[in-house]
């Protein structure tokens, strides 16, 4: 017969090992091992103990905190004039400009219909018997004249100097649905 392993044992060439192992282990490699993660551990908790303690505040910054908490209360209760801010008026609403607009238009026809009747302007608006609150009059030689109205804190100026009414007040037709 020849030199054959027996079939419950295989022969030791079949017998399949990862590459990295040794012949022999001693446990040698497991004792170094769990050596390394004691010595870990222990410098991990040796670190712990030995934390930094936070840094302290400088000592300048008590008094500059408390004069700035200062400083904002004294805003707070009696703000000087220039700390406050003063608001943007709203500009007049075009409603409110349109109506004194075509008010002052009528203004002007009542105005040329005196002067085609007396050949002169009225030296005021009481003189030609119209009743205008809120615009003033003002003659400017024989043959021109200023109204002024104010909207809000704007003022509305016609000269009848420098356009027609019809051109100042642009096509009042369309505005009045006329």
């Amino acid at each position: 017969m020849t030199d054959r392993p027996p079939r419950d044992r295989p022969a030791e060439k079949d017998q399949v090992r990862p590459y990295h192992a040794k012949d022999v282990s001693t446990g040698q490699e497991t004792a170094d091992v769990v050596a390394a993660v004691l010595k870990h551990a222990a410098e991990r908790e040796e670190a712990a103990k030995q934390r930094m303690a936070p840094k302290q505040q400088p000592k300048w910054m008590l008094p500059v905190g408390l004069n700035l908490g200062l400083l904002a209360v004294y805003l707070l209760i009696a703000p000087p004039a220039w700390v406050v801010v003063s608001p943007i008026a709203p500009p007049p609403d075009a409603e409110v400009v349109a109506d004194r607009r075509t008010a002052m238009y009528f203004l002007t026809t009542k105005i040329d219909g005196y002067r085609m009747r007396t050949g002169r302007l009225p030296a005021t608006l009481a003189e030609a018997s119209i009743v205008a609150e809120g615009v003033d009059y003002t003659l400017q030689g024989d043959s021109t004249y200023v109204l002024i109205a104010m909207v809000g804190e704007e003022p509305m100026v016609y000269n009848s100097a420098l356009q027609t009414a019809n051109e100042w007040v642009g096509n009042l037709s369309v505005q009045i649905g006329g």
